[in-house]
């Protein structure tokens, strides 16, 4: 998987492309901390990820859950409907009370941005 990210006045955005797999899930939870614990708030653009599997949710999930816990803000967009099914199947958003935007439901013009 591969990653670009912006920091601006104790705002993060991570854009990740590739899949959200177990051979990966441990590094993006750790990126997501990394740049979580710097800033107030993040925000997870999923506009280049094709595939999710459970052991790469989880990493997200419990990363998410202990920057919520710290008072920080996430939120994660563009995400492919096909993603967005597995993660409400798993209850993902209700259990973390987070915003999950599929594609062209957020602020964000996935078109004008550079993933990788």
């Amino acid at each position: 998987m591969d990653y670009r990210a912006t920091e601006t006045n104790g705002q993060a955005t991570l854009f990740f492309a590739g899949e959200l797999d177990m051979a990966v899930g441990d590094r993006v939870g750790e990126l997501l901390q990394q740049y979580g614990g710097r800033n107030h708030s993040v925000t997870v653009d999923f506009h280049g990820v094709s595939f999710v599997d459970s052991s790469g949710i989880g990493s997200l999930y419990f990363t998410t859950k202990e920057l919520l816990a710290s008072g920080k803000q996430v939120e994660i967009v563009n995400v492919r409907e096909e993603i967005l099914d597995i993660l409400s199947v798993l209850g993902f958003t209700e259990a973390l009370g987070i915003t999950v935007g599929k594609v062209g439901e957020t602020g964000f013009d996935a078109k004008q941005r550079d993933c990788i």
